[in-house]
């Protein structure tokens, strides 16, 4: 019989899980993480939104290359009825022109902004490490390099963010 997927919550981490974060000074959380709050991130998380996802988003805004690797000029290879969400139709759907890179920010943002994902989103908080540090069902005491099997049962990671306000990385143990 197949296990049903356990939904993350606070009170699944075990207190052996949170003396061992208090102890090493990492934040705990049982929640997805998602790295990058452009397209696909923004889509995830609206996917994701009852696990309550953490959004690592390295600038001070979403839309990921459509923000920060766009000339003025850049606009999308497609019509807009081709280049959009499901749940999601772009206002003027059957225009067809080919929207600038400001109309697919605001386009995206309208989405993130009616699904209600913004508030998931860590803004300046840039992702510099990731390490995959076993089962949250077992101990969090494996040897550095040590990494059990690969997503065997609920995996846990290590999360190292660098964030605007501080020189100092933070990790954050996502379970």
């Amino acid at each position: 019989m197949p296990t049903q997927p356990v939904k993350p919550s606070s009170s699944y981490i075990s207190s052996y899980t949170k003396m061992a974060c208090e102890k090493n000074h990492i934040q705990c959380f049982s929640k997805v993480g998602i790295i990058g709050a452009g397209i696909s991130g923004i889509a995830a998380a609206k996917q994701l939104r009852h696990y309550s996802p953490m959004v690592f988003e390295a600038s001070n805004s979403i839309g990921g290359v459509w923000k920060h690797c766009s000339f003025s000029s850049t606009k999308l290879q497609t019509p807009r009825c081709d280049f959009e969400f499901s749940d999601y139709p772009w206002p003027e759907r059957d225009n067809a022109s080919f929207p600038s890179h400001i109309q697919v920010l605001e386009y995206l943002h309208n989405y993130a902004t009616h699904f209600d994902v913004l508030k998931y989103v860590k803004f300046n908080s840039k992702v510099v490490e990731i390490r995959y540090v076993g089962d949250r069902t077992s101990h969090l005491d494996m040897k550095p390099k040590e990494y059990g099997s690969l997503l065997n049962g609920y995996p846990a990671w290590e999360v190292a963010v660098e964030t605007s306000q501080s020189t100092k990385v933070r990790v954050i143990l996502i379970l």
